[in-house]
């Protein structure tokens, strides 16, 4: 009976049982913030990026081209660590004469969609399409 008492009483290890059963959860709780950190931050670059974009389209110089700020986006995007190629910018303009060309009045929508895969994640969740746009309007 004494021996059963003082094996009930024992609890040598039950820290670190419990230990190992939490770390687990708290590593993907870890790893889980620090991936939503890095898409936050790619998402508000490709925003501004975008905005940056859009700025530039309905400035009234006629000397700036469409090609002119998809390198200014590209060189943004590049400084910023994003794989120059990947992201895919399009130029959408809408309310305006097409025959006028590219600074006619109207609104200018830029997009940006970077694809991003998951540092820690890749296998579970693969790459998926971030997407971001902003329109501008010409007067």
């Amino acid at each position: 009976m004494r021996r059963l008492r003082s094996l009930s009483r024992q609890d040598r290890g039950q820290a670190l049982l419990e230990f190992a059963l939490i770390l687990p959860l708290l590593l993907l709780l870890v790893l889980g913030i620090i991936e939503f950190g890095r898409a936050w931050n790619l998402a508000q670059l490709m925003s501004d990026v975008a905005r940056e974009g859009a700025r530039r389209a309905v400035v009234a110089d006629p000397t700036i081209t469409e090609t002119q700020v998809h390198d200014f986006m590209d060189q943004k995007l590049a400084t910023a660590g994003v794989p120059i190629g990947s992201a895919t910018i399009t130029f959408t303009k809408t309310g305006a004469n097409p025959t006028t060309g590219w600074h006619s009045a109207g609104q200018q929508t830029v997009t940006v969609v970077i694809p991003y895969s998951f540092m820690f994640f890749g296998d579970v969740f693969g790459t998926i399409p971030l997407t971001s746009s902003f329109t501008m309007r010409m007067e």
